[in-house]
């Protein structure tokens, strides 16, 4: 009985913490029953939404777009009642701004200028998604080079440019196509250094040029939309290549600039020479006087069609 009380005594200490246990093999299922259960860990607390604080509270540290901000054409749907409260102010392109706010480093914010790819541009698709798609904009030669809404758009100040560009459209295009400018000074070219043409009249930015690496606008030929005395239909074609379109217009001419006349790739019956090689071993072409052939020489001067005649003789 003595053991017994002892042993009691021994796990009792225990159990109030005064000495460690020590029990021998009978008596582990008996303390394993006693030990409290483990409670699970609790999980951290997740972090609370940012919440909108308004443009006021925007403009007092970005004070450089406070005047813009109440006259600003891309402000004005942003400012108005019909807006939804998810694209008004600010925050409508860079989101709640209470994290923004409270972060020491100010981050947590959208900034599309650090961002690349579909992020760099989703902002601007919440409104200008109604007039092009995203999916269209992102295989474009400009969006697959890392080029996006503000590399050529300025979101916060006035440009007194179209579309509120940074600057006039041919600069702008030459700034990043600087080898291009030359060509546009050789001496027959397409006037637009002059101003009179821009290179969107020909390429398409945005989304229309899918299938062109060089973005060339879809559609209706390009060349004839301004040189509509071209298109036909004439009784007897001059197709150059197999394919229709503007294909043809560049067998022949250079589209920017050439140092031949008319935007000719080659000078004189160069051009015509690229195909008919054989002519010249024909007693009947030989060069007329003063080195004219071919289409100025007073004989196929109907190059791009005619309905009178099938080897395009005037």
């Amino acid at each position: 009985m003595e053991a017994v009380r002892r042993r009691g005594r021994v796990l009792l200490l225990a159990l109030m913490g005064s000495l460690p246990l020590v029990v021998g093999p009978g008596m582990a299922r008996g303390a394993e029953a006693a030990k409290p259960a483990a409670q699970p860990a609790a999980k951290p607390a997740a972090p609370a939404a940012a919440e909108r604080i308004g443009a006021e509270v925007c403009l007092q540290c970005h004070s450089q777009y406070q005047k813009e901000w109440y006259t600003l054409r891309h402000n004005r749907f942003r400012k108005s009642d019909s807006a939804p409260e998810t694209l008004r102010g600010c925050e409508g392109c860079h989101g709640p701004g209470s994290a923004h706010l409270e972060d020491e480093k100010f981050g947590h914010i959208k900034n599309p200028r650090k961002a690349t790819g579909l992020a760099a541009v989703q902002m601007c698709f919440q409104c200008h998604g109604t007039d092009r798609k995203i999916s269209g904009w992102l295989q474009t030669p400009h969006a697959k080079a890392g080029v996006n809404c503000g590399s050529c758009h300025e979101m916060h100040k006035e440009t007194q440019q179209p579309a509120l560009l940074k600057a006039k459209t041919t600069a702008l295009c030459l700034s990043c196509h600087p080898d291009q400018e030359p060509t546009f000074r050789l001496n027959s070219h397409h006037p637009v250094l002059e101003e009179r043409m821009t290179c969107t009249d020909c390429h398409d930015v945005h989304n229309e040029g899918l299938n062109s690496r060089d973005a060339l606008k879809a559609g209706n030929d390009r060349c004839i939309r301004c040189h509509l005395e071209k298109q036909g239909p004439f009784l007897f074609e001059h197709q150059t290549t197999p394919e229709p379109g503007d294909a043809n217009c560049l067998s022949c001419h250079v589209p920017h600039g050439s140092a031949n006349p008319r935007l000719t790739q080659f000078y004189g019956s160069g051009v015509c020479l690229q195909c008919h090689a054989d002519i010249t071993a024909d007693p009947k072409h030989l060069p007329r006087l003063g080195g004219h052939q071919c289409y100025d020489a007073g004989c196929h001067n109907h190059l791009h069609g005619s309905n009178s005649d099938r080897q395009l003789i005037n």
